[in-house]
């Protein structure tokens, strides 16, 4: 007897390869059988007739690490199909921790609560194995963020590392590598990771490609200086003889609307010349970052307590306003793409009033300069503030999300509890719903088809992971599916309810256990943490 038979669906493998019906048998953890019929019982059968079956979605570009610790159930990515999420990313993660880089959870937690997770985080080795001893919702997979490795070797310098700094930040790669980690990140517009040269990230990319790593990055830039910066990344893994995936590609400005059809270009003339070059995306026109990061980073040196005070100094504050006006071509702040109007805050915990208005909202209620309302915001929230930044065209966006070398990110983590879905602000629908709108406007475009679809967030993402045994559907592969009603996939959320709930996926398993039923998280947690296969 089978645990869970099912039975009657189209299955979509994952692969890419033409649909076919079959039932799908799972035992222990694993797919046991895919046959036209499957003879015999199970202890739980689920009629998929007229439905999807395909392999669980992964998000290749999730930032649910830094909340894992905290023990989240990854609702929010559950009821989205997420089996799997790939962390780590824009160079920034919760270990090697830094000074300041816990300082949002060291001001929102019991002390004794604080010390564990600051104990877990002290090294690679230690938050992989508090992570593994964890009951996790979905599968986990990590990252090295750049930006943690240089800001605890060099703080927040902006220099050059020396010949011995260089090593240390090498010994740093190597035991993350070695703790089955898959290859590194950089977040090239925050501070610390910001201040690495391409030199440096060539380097530390060598040691990635001793245990057959990749690099996936956070360009230095998305709007005018977009090309450039795709091709930095590239030369960087070109280098280093290691694939390369551009973090939530997209072209920002209006001025550069079409823009993306170059971008695509440098990414397939890379790989005809042998780089492997994939891009992860989520499929909305706004994106989200924190607050401080509108700030140019030369003003981060020093650390963000720093920056926070030096912001109460209106002399201060009038030099970072001339730079962002002025100094567009050396850092493209979201204040200037986004404008006053366009920037909606999703948190700031200190000043909760602000939450779901723009800025340029907030001045006018509160007849002050805008800029002010920034700093201030900023001084009153001690830097730990989201914003939200409507600076992207439609067209670059479908045109990216239908190539296929793009994967699905969503680039947002885990929801420490379960929140309203007719809250108002406060989150990003992409924390929600990536994976419902990416195949909802694929389907309705008519970008890609549906095996082609499934494939980019299941079987290229394991592809360039390195993760066995998730991402297609075969017998011996873990159990993580998704059945779903692809005609009916569609998301209630938006940026003023971003906690809506999704329709068309009916059920989700994690390693053969049901996790999701009629759309809803049930409770079970049965996910792992994965690593590179070595």
């Amino acid at each position: 007897m089978y645990e869970i038979i099912i039975r009657g669906g189209t299955v979509v493998d994952g692969t890419g390869a033409p649909r076919y019906r079959a039932d799908v048998a799972v035992q222990d953890g694993k797919i046991a059988k895919i046959a036209p019929h499957i003879e015999g019982e199970a202890q739980r059968e689920i009629d998929a007739s007229g439905k999807i079956v395909s392999p669980g979605f992964i998000d290749y570009h999730s930032h649910s690490d830094n909340t894992i610790l905290l023990g989240p159930d990854a609702y929010n990515y559950l009821e989205q199909g997420v089996t799997t999420e790939i962390t780590g990313q824009c160079g920034t993660a919760p270990a090697p921790s830094y000074p300041g880089s816990l300082k949002e959870l060291e001001g929102s937690l019991p002390p004794e609560e604080y010390q564990r997770i600051e104990k877990a985080c002290d090294s690679f080795r230690s938050f992989i194995d508090a992570v593994s001893a964890m009951e996790l919702g979905n599968n986990i997979a990590f990252y090295i963020g750049q930006g943690n490795v240089r800001g605890r070797v060099m703080g927040f310098d902006d220099g050059k590392p020396t010949p011995e700094q260089m090593e240390e930040m090498k010994q740093w790669f190597r035991q993350a590598m070695e703790c089955g980690y898959l290859g590194f990140t950089t977040g090239l517009v925050y501070a610390p990771s910001v201040y690495a040269s391409e030199e440096e990230l060539v380097e530390l990319a060598k040691v990635v490609g001793e245990y057959g790593g990749s690099y996936a990055s956070h360009i230095r830039g998305e709007s005018d200086n977009v090309v450039e910066s795709v091709e930095e990344a590239i030369r960087v893994g070109e280098k280093a003889g290691i694939p390369v995936i551009i973090s939530h590609l997209k072209v920002i400005g209006k001025q550069n609307e079409g823009l993306s059809q170059k971008v695509l270009q440098v990414i397939e003339e890379a790989n005809a010349r042998g780089v492997k070059v994939r891009a992860d995306q989520y499929p909305y026109l706004a994106g989200s970052a924190p607050f401080l990061s509108c700030i140019p980073p030369k003003f981060h040196v020093g650390g963000e307590d720093q920056l926070v005070e030096n912001l109460k100094d209106p002399a201060f504050r009038k030099k970072v306003t001339d730079s962002i006006q002025n100094e567009y071509q050396e850092f493209a702040s979201n204040l200037i793409d986004a404008g006053f109007q366009g920037t909606l805050m999703a948190g700031c915990a200190k000043t909760p009033q602000y939450v779901g208005k723009t800025i340029a909202q907030i001045a006018e209620e509160e007849g002050k300069d805008p800029w002010d309302v920034c700093y201030d915001l900023l001084v009153a929230n001690e830097g730990v503030a989201q914003g939200i930044y409507f600076s992207q065209n439609e067209s670059d966006m479908l045109r990216i999300i239908g190539h296929p070398y793009v994967m699905g990110g969503s680039d947002w983590s885990n929801y420490g509890k379960h929140l309203d879905r007719n809250q108002v602000g406060g989150g990003h629908p992409r924390g929600t719903a990536t994976f419902i709108t990416r195949l909802a406007l694929l389907r309705d475009h008519g970008l890609q088809t549906l095996e082609q679809a499934v494939h980019s967030i299941t079987g290229l993402p394991v592809e360039m992971s390195g993760i066995e045994g998730i991402g297609v559907l075969r017998e011996g592969a873990h159990g993580d599916i998704c059945i779903f009603d692809y005609a009916k996939l569609s998301a209630d959320s938006d940026y003023i309810h971003p906690f809506g709930r999704n329709h068309g996926l009916d059920y989700v398993l994690v390693n053969g256990k049901v996790a999701v039923e009629d759309g809803l998280y049930n409770g079970v947690k049965n996910g792992r943490v994965l690593k590179k296969k070595q």
